[in-house]
Protein backbone atom coordinates (compact mmCIF):
# COMPACT_ATOMS: atom_id res chain seq x y z
CA UNK A 1 0.00 0.00 0.00
CA UNK A 2 1.52 3.37 -1.03
CA UNK A 3 1.84 6.42 1.22
CA UNK A 4 -1.17 8.17 -0.34
CA UNK A 5 -3.43 5.20 0.37
CA UNK A 6 -2.18 4.96 3.95
CA UNK A 7 -2.84 8.66 4.58
CA UNK A 8 -6.30 8.38 3.02
CA UNK A 9 -7.12 5.35 5.15
CA UNK A 10 -5.98 7.10 8.32
CA UNK A 11 -8.08 10.14 7.46
CA UNK A 12 -11.11 7.92 6.87
CA UNK A 13 -10.62 6.10 10.17
CA UNK A 14 -10.23 9.39 11.98
CA UNK A 15 -13.57 10.54 10.60
CA UNK A 16 -15.22 7.51 12.20
CA UNK A 17 -13.81 8.20 15.64
CA UNK A 18 -15.10 10.84 18.01
CA UNK A 19 -12.76 13.84 17.85
CA UNK A 20 -14.77 16.00 20.27
CA UNK A 21 -16.74 14.86 23.28
CA UNK A 22 -18.19 16.62 26.28
CA UNK A 23 -21.29 17.40 28.29
CA UNK A 24 -23.81 19.99 27.21
CA UNK A 25 -27.24 21.26 28.12
CA UNK A 26 -29.54 22.75 25.55
CA UNK A 27 -33.09 23.72 24.64
CA UNK A 28 -34.70 21.52 21.99
CA UNK A 29 -36.25 23.93 19.50
CA UNK A 30 -37.37 21.39 16.88
CA UNK A 31 -36.65 18.03 15.29
CA UNK A 32 -36.22 16.86 11.69
CA UNK A 33 -36.32 13.64 9.68
CA UNK A 34 -38.82 11.78 11.88
CA UNK A 35 -37.09 13.01 15.05
CA UNK A 36 -33.69 11.66 14.00
CA UNK A 37 -32.19 15.17 14.10
CA UNK A 38 -32.43 17.53 17.08
CA UNK A 39 -32.09 21.29 16.60
CA UNK A 40 -30.64 22.36 19.92
CA UNK A 41 -29.80 25.79 21.30
CA UNK A 42 -26.78 25.39 23.59
CA UNK A 43 -27.15 26.64 27.17
CA UNK A 44 -24.01 25.20 28.76
CA UNK A 45 -21.11 23.44 27.07
CA UNK A 46 -17.82 21.77 27.92
CA UNK A 47 -17.03 21.46 24.20
CA UNK A 48 -15.12 24.39 22.69
CA UNK A 49 -16.77 23.98 19.29
CA UNK A 50 -20.30 24.23 20.70
CA UNK A 51 -20.94 27.83 21.67
CA UNK A 52 -23.50 28.89 24.28
CA UNK A 53 -26.43 30.68 22.66
CA UNK A 54 -25.84 29.09 19.25
CA UNK A 55 -28.06 26.40 17.66
CA UNK A 56 -26.69 23.16 16.21
CA UNK A 57 -28.03 20.00 14.60
CA UNK A 58 -27.43 16.70 16.36
CA UNK A 59 -28.17 13.16 15.29
CA UNK A 60 -29.72 10.99 18.01
CA UNK A 61 -30.02 7.26 18.59
CA UNK A 62 -33.06 5.11 17.93
CA UNK A 63 -34.43 5.28 21.48
CA UNK A 64 -34.36 9.10 21.47
CA UNK A 65 -36.10 9.52 18.12
CA UNK A 66 -39.27 10.98 19.66
CA UNK A 67 -40.69 14.45 20.22
CA UNK A 68 -40.89 14.03 24.01
CA UNK A 69 -38.18 16.62 24.61
CA UNK A 70 -39.57 19.36 22.37
CA UNK A 71 -39.51 22.79 24.09
CA UNK A 72 -37.59 21.31 27.02
CA UNK A 73 -34.03 21.57 28.29
CA UNK A 74 -31.96 18.42 28.13
CA UNK A 75 -28.45 17.40 29.13
CA UNK A 76 -26.40 14.97 27.08
CA UNK A 77 -23.00 13.84 25.91
CA UNK A 78 -22.09 15.55 22.62
CA UNK A 79 -19.77 13.69 20.25
CA UNK A 80 -18.48 14.47 16.78
CA UNK A 81 -17.86 11.59 14.37
CA UNK A 82 -18.72 10.66 10.80
CA UNK A 83 -18.57 14.41 10.10
CA UNK A 84 -21.63 15.01 12.26
CA UNK A 85 -22.55 15.95 15.82
CA UNK A 86 -24.33 13.27 17.86
CA UNK A 87 -26.12 13.27 21.21
CA UNK A 88 -25.93 10.32 23.58
CA UNK A 89 -27.11 9.70 27.15
CA UNK A 90 -29.89 12.28 26.89
CA UNK A 91 -31.68 13.23 30.13
CA UNK A 92 -34.35 15.89 30.70
CA UNK A 93 -33.61 18.64 33.20
CA UNK A 94 -37.03 20.31 33.15
CA UNK A 95 -40.64 19.56 32.30
CA UNK A 96 -43.92 18.63 33.95
CA UNK A 97 -43.24 17.18 37.40
CA UNK A 98 -39.58 18.22 37.47
CA UNK A 99 -39.78 20.20 40.71
CA UNK A 100 -41.61 17.39 42.52
CA UNK A 101 -38.99 14.95 41.19
CA UNK A 102 -36.09 17.00 42.54
CA UNK A 103 -37.82 17.66 45.86
CA UNK A 104 -38.71 13.99 46.28
CA UNK A 105 -35.19 12.88 45.41
CA UNK A 106 -33.64 15.12 48.04
CA UNK A 107 -36.18 14.08 50.67
CA UNK A 108 -35.65 10.38 49.95
CA UNK A 109 -31.88 10.91 50.12
CA UNK A 110 -32.15 12.46 53.58
CA UNK A 111 -34.33 9.56 54.76
CA UNK A 112 -32.10 6.70 53.63
CA UNK A 113 -28.56 8.07 53.20
CA UNK A 114 -27.44 6.80 56.61
CA UNK A 115 -29.45 3.58 56.50
CA UNK A 116 -27.47 0.38 56.95
CA UNK A 117 -27.63 -2.01 53.99
CA UNK A 118 -28.80 -4.69 56.45
CA UNK A 119 -31.98 -2.74 57.14
CA UNK A 120 -33.48 -2.77 53.65
CA UNK A 121 -37.25 -2.76 53.12
CA UNK A 122 -38.90 -6.11 53.91
CA UNK A 123 -42.29 -7.80 53.58
CA UNK A 124 -45.01 -5.99 55.48
CA UNK A 125 -43.23 -2.62 55.37
CA UNK A 126 -44.39 0.43 53.45
CA UNK A 127 -42.20 1.71 50.61
CA UNK A 128 -40.97 5.24 51.22
CA UNK A 129 -41.97 7.72 48.48
CA UNK A 130 -39.43 8.13 45.68
CA UNK A 131 -39.41 9.55 42.16
CA UNK A 132 -37.79 8.83 38.83
CA UNK A 133 -37.61 9.46 35.09
CA UNK A 134 -39.30 6.93 32.82
CA UNK A 135 -38.38 5.60 29.37
CA UNK A 136 -40.22 8.51 27.72
CA UNK A 137 -38.22 11.13 29.60
CA UNK A 138 -41.17 11.94 31.88
CA UNK A 139 -40.81 12.68 35.59
CA UNK A 140 -43.03 10.56 37.84
CA UNK A 141 -43.71 9.81 41.50
CA UNK A 142 -44.08 6.30 42.87
CA UNK A 143 -47.20 7.50 44.70
CA UNK A 144 -48.87 7.55 41.28
CA UNK A 145 -48.94 3.74 41.59
CA UNK A 146 -51.13 3.84 44.73
CA UNK A 147 -54.35 1.93 44.14
CA UNK A 148 -52.56 -0.55 41.92
CA UNK A 149 -50.27 -3.44 42.73
CA UNK A 150 -46.88 -3.47 41.03
CA UNK A 151 -43.88 -5.73 40.65
CA UNK A 152 -40.52 -4.01 40.93
CA UNK A 153 -37.09 -5.34 40.00
CA UNK A 154 -33.62 -3.93 39.32
CA UNK A 155 -31.55 -4.35 36.15
CA UNK A 156 -29.03 -2.69 33.87
CA UNK A 157 -29.22 -2.86 30.11
CA UNK A 158 -25.54 -3.72 29.49
CA UNK A 159 -25.75 -6.91 31.58
CA UNK A 160 -24.29 -9.83 29.64
CA UNK A 161 -24.95 -12.57 32.21
CA UNK A 162 -27.83 -14.45 30.59
CA UNK A 163 -29.07 -15.81 33.92
CA UNK A 164 -29.24 -12.36 35.53
CA UNK A 165 -30.81 -9.18 34.06
CA UNK A 166 -31.76 -10.67 30.66
CA UNK A 167 -33.51 -13.59 32.36
CA UNK A 168 -35.21 -11.26 34.84
CA UNK A 169 -36.48 -8.99 32.06
CA UNK A 170 -37.77 -11.98 30.11
CA UNK A 171 -39.68 -13.12 33.21
CA UNK A 172 -41.14 -9.65 33.75
CA UNK A 173 -42.25 -9.53 30.10
CA UNK A 174 -43.78 -13.00 30.39
CA UNK A 175 -45.53 -12.03 33.62
CA UNK A 176 -47.00 -8.99 31.88
CA UNK A 177 -48.41 -11.25 29.15
CA UNK A 178 -49.87 -13.77 31.63
CA UNK A 179 -51.34 -11.00 33.81
CA UNK A 180 -53.24 -9.70 30.79
CA UNK A 181 -54.63 -13.17 30.10
CA UNK A 182 -55.67 -13.45 33.76
CA UNK A 183 -57.41 -10.08 33.64
CA UNK A 184 -55.14 -8.46 36.25
CA UNK A 185 -55.63 -4.98 34.87
CA UNK A 186 -54.40 -3.26 38.04
CA UNK A 187 -51.00 -4.96 38.06
CA UNK A 188 -48.17 -2.72 36.92
CA UNK A 189 -44.47 -3.43 36.36
CA UNK A 190 -41.44 -1.32 37.23
CA UNK A 191 -37.82 -2.04 36.31
CA UNK A 192 -35.26 0.30 37.88
CA UNK A 193 -31.85 0.67 36.25
CA UNK A 194 -28.91 0.79 38.64
CA UNK A 195 -26.62 2.03 35.83
CA UNK A 196 -27.94 5.59 35.37
CA UNK A 197 -24.75 6.90 33.77
CA UNK A 198 -25.45 4.68 30.77
CA UNK A 199 -29.16 3.88 30.99
CA UNK A 200 -30.77 7.09 29.80
CA UNK A 201 -34.51 7.16 29.02
CA UNK A 202 -33.81 6.52 25.33
CA UNK A 203 -31.61 3.53 26.10
CA UNK A 204 -34.31 2.11 28.39
CA UNK A 205 -36.97 2.61 25.73
CA UNK A 206 -34.89 0.77 23.14
CA UNK A 207 -34.19 -1.98 25.67
CA UNK A 208 -37.92 -2.41 26.35
CA UNK A 209 -38.66 -2.61 22.64
CA UNK A 210 -35.98 -5.27 22.18
CA UNK A 211 -37.99 -7.48 24.57
CA UNK A 212 -41.32 -6.58 22.89
CA UNK A 213 -42.58 -5.13 26.18
CA UNK A 214 -45.83 -3.17 26.05
CA UNK A 215 -45.25 0.10 27.88
CA UNK A 216 -48.84 0.96 28.79
CA UNK A 217 -48.45 -0.73 32.19
CA UNK A 218 -44.67 -1.26 32.32
CA UNK A 219 -42.30 1.50 33.43
CA UNK A 220 -38.53 1.55 33.12
CA UNK A 221 -36.91 4.01 35.50
CA UNK A 222 -33.66 5.94 35.76
CA UNK A 223 -32.59 8.88 37.92
CA UNK A 224 -29.58 10.78 39.23
CA UNK A 225 -26.71 8.43 40.18
CA UNK A 226 -26.72 9.43 43.84
CA UNK A 227 -30.47 8.85 44.10
CA UNK A 228 -30.16 5.45 42.44
CA UNK A 229 -27.51 4.65 45.06
CA UNK A 230 -30.07 5.54 47.73
CA UNK A 231 -32.66 3.24 46.14
CA UNK A 232 -30.24 0.33 45.93
CA UNK A 233 -29.38 0.71 49.61
CA UNK A 234 -33.05 0.98 50.52
CA UNK A 235 -34.07 -2.11 48.54
CA UNK A 236 -31.01 -4.12 49.60
CA UNK A 237 -29.31 -4.42 46.21
CA UNK A 238 -25.52 -4.71 46.29
CA UNK A 239 -23.47 -3.58 43.26
CA UNK A 240 -19.78 -3.84 42.50
CA UNK A 241 -18.12 -2.35 39.42
CA UNK A 242 -15.62 -4.87 38.05
CA UNK A 243 -13.91 -5.30 34.68
CA UNK A 244 -16.16 -2.81 32.91
CA UNK A 245 -19.41 -4.36 34.11
CA UNK A 246 -21.53 -4.45 37.28
CA UNK A 247 -21.70 -7.50 39.51
CA UNK A 248 -24.81 -7.35 41.63
CA UNK A 249 -27.39 -9.11 43.76
CA UNK A 250 -31.05 -9.26 42.74
CA UNK A 251 -34.45 -8.88 44.38
CA UNK A 252 -38.00 -8.76 43.03
CA UNK A 253 -40.89 -7.38 45.05
CA UNK A 254 -44.68 -7.23 44.78
CA UNK A 255 -46.07 -4.01 46.26
CA UNK A 256 -49.74 -3.86 47.23
CA UNK A 257 -52.29 -1.15 46.45
CA UNK A 258 -51.38 0.78 49.62
CA UNK A 259 -47.66 0.81 48.88
CA UNK A 260 -46.67 -2.02 51.22
CA UNK A 261 -44.31 -4.90 50.35
CA UNK A 262 -46.55 -7.95 49.99
CA UNK A 263 -44.05 -10.45 48.61
CA UNK A 264 -40.28 -10.41 48.12
CA UNK A 265 -37.93 -12.90 46.47
CA UNK A 266 -34.16 -12.70 46.48
CA UNK A 267 -31.96 -13.85 43.62
CA UNK A 268 -32.53 -14.44 39.93
CA UNK A 269 -34.50 -17.70 39.92
CA UNK A 270 -37.95 -16.58 41.07
CA UNK A 271 -41.06 -18.07 39.44
CA UNK A 272 -43.56 -15.97 37.50
CA UNK A 273 -46.47 -18.05 38.81
CA UNK A 274 -45.48 -17.31 42.42
CA UNK A 275 -45.86 -13.58 41.81
CA UNK A 276 -49.07 -13.97 39.82
CA UNK A 277 -50.65 -16.06 42.57
CA UNK A 278 -49.76 -13.39 45.11
CA UNK A 279 -51.03 -10.65 42.80
CA UNK A 280 -54.33 -12.47 42.28
CA UNK A 281 -54.81 -12.59 46.07
CA UNK A 282 -54.40 -8.83 46.19
CA UNK A 283 -56.46 -7.91 43.15
CA UNK A 284 -59.32 -10.43 43.34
Amino acid sequence: MNKYCIVSLLFFLQSLVSVNAGLITGFLESTEDSNKIYNLEIRTSSVDELKVGEAYKFKVGLGDQTDHYLSREIEAAALFYNNQWHLEKIFPTEGIGAKAYYDSGEKFHRMVATMSRRHFVKEGEYVKPFAGINQDGEFFQIKEFLGKAYVINFIFTRCQAAEMCPAATQRMAYMQEKAEVLGLEDLHFLSVSFDPKNDSPGVLRQYAESYSIELDNFTFMTSKPEWIDDLMRYFGIIRLNEDGTINHTMATLLIDQKGRVHFRKEGSTWRVDDFLEQAEELLR
